[in-house]
């Protein structure tokens, strides 16, 4: 027996407290194995893999870029400067490979709403999550091939994802 039993204190009460507490419980708590409430966590796993590929692109990238610099003729007495195209080319493929890193950066600093968009919001907030990963869904498909023009249209996709966030919030 208890300390607090001898003064007559239960130790755990069988009343409308623990009934009240209890529906708090389950009103607090989402069966997280219900699709709706895994929209966020798809979401950040899908920021993640995108990261993972730009990440790998870039390794390429400066790939490519150390065997252009190679190539590049070193100075001679008789030509004492490297060739102003090949030059030029580094310094394209450099502004290019800093490019994707901006864009990786934004992908993996995009905006996820948190869980209590889903778990204590409305319809509307549902749809929101909805149309993010929508949105998402379309950055993956752009990443298919990757080339500049590519890199640009994920530029966009995250601007417009930004934009639709932003008037989310704003409302």
């Amino acid at each position: 027996m208890s300390d607090l039993m001898k003064y007559g204190i239960a130790v755990a009460p069988n009343n409308v407290v623990n009934t009240l507490l209890t529906g708090w419980m389950n009103a607090w708590f989402v069966n997280v194995k219900d699709p709706k409430y895994r929209l966020r966590d798809r979401m950040v796993g899908l920021h993640n893999t995108v990261d993972s590929a730009l990440g790998e692109y870039t390794e390429q990238l400066k790939g490519e870029l150390s065997k252009l610099r190679k190539s590049i003729p070193q100075p001679t007495r008789e030509n004492p400067y490297p060739p102003l195209d090949g030059l030029e080319a580094v310094k394209d493929l450099e502004q290019y490979i800093r490019h994707v890193e901006a864009i990786r950066t934004k992908v993996l600093s995009a905006s996820v709403p948190p869980d209590e968009y889903v778990f204590h919001g409305s319809s509307q907030n549902e749809r929101l999550l909805s149309d993010l990963l929508a949105v998402d869904g379309e950055l993956v498909s752009a990443m298919q091939t990757m080339t500049p023009e590519t890199i640009d249209v994920i530029d966009d996709i995250l601007r417009r994802r930004e934009l639709l966030l932003r008037s989310f919030v704003t409302d």
